[in-house]
C-alpha cells in the first residue's frame, strides 16, 4: 500500500496516524484517571451531583494525574533530544 503514495503523502499519513493514536491514548488516560479518581473520591453516590468534598477530591485527583502525565511527556521529550 505504501508503494502507491509518494513520500510527502506517506509522511502526511504517518503524521495523521500518529496524531490519532495520541488522541486515542489521551482519551484512554482520561477514562482511566476518571475511574481511579471516582473509586478514590466517591464512596456512596447519593444523588446525581457531587458534594463539595467529592468535587474537590475529583478535581485534585485528576489534576495530579494530568500534571504527572505532562511531566513524564516533557521528560521523555528532553531525553529524545
Amino acid at each position: 500500500m505504501s508503494g502507491n503514495f509518494d513520500q510527502a503523502t506517506q509522511r502526511e499519513l504517518s503524521a495523521f496516524v500518529e496524531q490519532e493514536s495520541a488522541k486515542m491514548q489521551l482519551q484512554s488516560n482520561i477514562h482511566e484517571f476518571t475511574g481511579r479518581c471516582w473509586e478514590t473520591c466517591i464512596k456512596d453516590a447519593k444523588s446525581n451531583q457531587l458534594d463539595s468534598r467529592e468535587k474537590s477530591c475529583m478535581e485534585n485527583c485528576v489534576g495530579r494525574f494530568i500534571d504527572t502525565s505532562v511531566f513524564i511527556v516533557k521528560r521523555l521529550q528532553m531525553n529524545q533530544h
